[in-house]
């Protein structure tokens, strides 16, 4: 009996000890919601991707692909722009506006025109035309005579300094319109008449770099398919401006008309 009872007092004792040995555990508790730190919102920055006034400048002038995009990124007065990289974007500006000049005086040769009768490159007459632009050298070949270096640099100074910088000027005093003049034809800048919705843009652009806006209007022709990019506004050629080329029978080509009250915006077709 004496033995049983000592087993039973070791099994409470020890049972008690197992259950409760004074070292309390406190259950864990759902963590609390995280809660972000206030942050301040990243400053929104903006990228000017489109230098864009007079359409047909930068497009027609700039064929590298990076000095297009980096023109574009600037700001009318190059402000911040190195001079030298400057310097090599107006470079090859200057260099399509010299082969636009030449082009224009070689295409006279080939029409059989002479510089008096031909077309005249932002009004200038050209100094040679056909292959008189050209001198044959024994060592050098074929290459520019000095006369035509000469006077392709002067249309290419001229030009550029008309056509930039590119923006919109606009003389209140004047009647709107894309073809008036801040002068005359030799002024510096050259147009300052803003644009009317039916003006043909394109049109008062090449007809001057290649003609001096000098091509009467009509029909398609050799001359007329280089000065017009041959969109018209209207059908109805008496509601077209500045055109080159007179409309051909194509419907879907045009532009209905617009209203003349605010937004001026066309009928819904």
């Amino acid at each position: 009996m004496t033995t049983i009872k000592t087993l039973a007092l070791t099994l409470i004792v020890a049972t008690a000890a197992c259950g409760d040995d004074g070292n309390h555990v406190t259950p864990p508790t759902p963590d609390a919601p995280m809660i972000d730190a206030p942050t301040t919102p990243p400053a929104t920055v903006y990228h000017q991707v489109e230098h864009l006034a007079r359409p047909g400048i930068n497009e027609a002038l700039l064929i590298s692909e990076g000095f297009l995009a980096g023109y574009n990124a600037t700001a009318p007065s190059f402000a911040g722009v190195p001079a030298a990289t400057l310097n090599q974007v107006v470079g090859e500006a200057k260099t399509v506006l010299k082969a636009v000049y030449l082009g224009s005086c070689l295409l006279n040769g080939a029409l059989g025109l002479s510089a008096a009768n031909g077309v005249k490159p932002a009004g200038i007459v050209c100094h040679a035309v056909g292959p008189a632009l050209w001198t044959e050298n024994t060592l050098a070949g074929v290459t520019l005579t000095a006369a035509s270096v000469t006077a392709a640099q002067a249309y290419a100074d001229k030009v550029f300094g008309q056509f930039e910088p590119d923006v919109m000027r606009i003389d209140t005093s004047a009647p709107s319109g894309y073809l008036t003049l801040c002068g005359d034809a030799n002024s510096t800048p050259l147009l300052c008449g803003g644009r009317n919705l039916n003006d043909d843009v394109i049109d008062v652009t090449y007809n001057y770099l290649i003609n001096g806006a000098g091509t009467p209007k009509g029909a398609y022709n050799q001359v007329n398919a280089l000065t017009s990019d041959g969109v018209n506004f209207s059908e109805n050629d008496a509601n077209n401006s500045y055109n080159v080329i007179t409309p051909v029978p194509n419907p879907q080509q045009y532009h209905p008309n617009v209203s003349q009250t605010w937004p001026y915006s066309a009928a819904p077709l």
